[in-house]
């Protein structure tokens, strides 16, 4: 049981936080830690190879996502007027591409 923890106030947005102390750093450095509910409940695994893990998913599916776009842009008609949730999606997919780029930029 962590005696560390701040719960969030009455805001069901608000975030709890966590403050681990030396020992449970060091343990969150070298492996994971595994939250589970009151009731025992398995909630998730945080560890620093499962943050890298996401990284790389997140990472590859942004590369297939502009793979598929770049492709489809050959075969979408000059004067093709799109819906609104499709320019939704490629302005999020361009802002995600822009971050990336930045982020990687050397």
């Amino acid at each position: 049981m962590m005696d560390n923890t701040f719960p969030p106030k009455h805001d069901d947005n608000s975030t709890c936080v966590l403050t681990l102390n030396p020992v449970q750093h060091a343990y969150y450095q070298r492996s994971a830690i595994k939250l589970h509910s009151s009731d025992g409940e398995y909630l998730e695994t945080i560890s620093r190879e499962t943050q890298q893990e996401k990284l790389h998913s997140s990472n590859a599916q942004l590369r297939d996502q502009v793979c598929l776009v770049k492709s489809l842009l050959g075969y979408i008609p000059t004067d093709l007027d799109l819906p609104t949730n499709a320019t939704s999606g490629l302005k999020e997919l361009l802002a995600q591409m822009r971050e990336f780029c930045e982020e990687h930029d050397e």
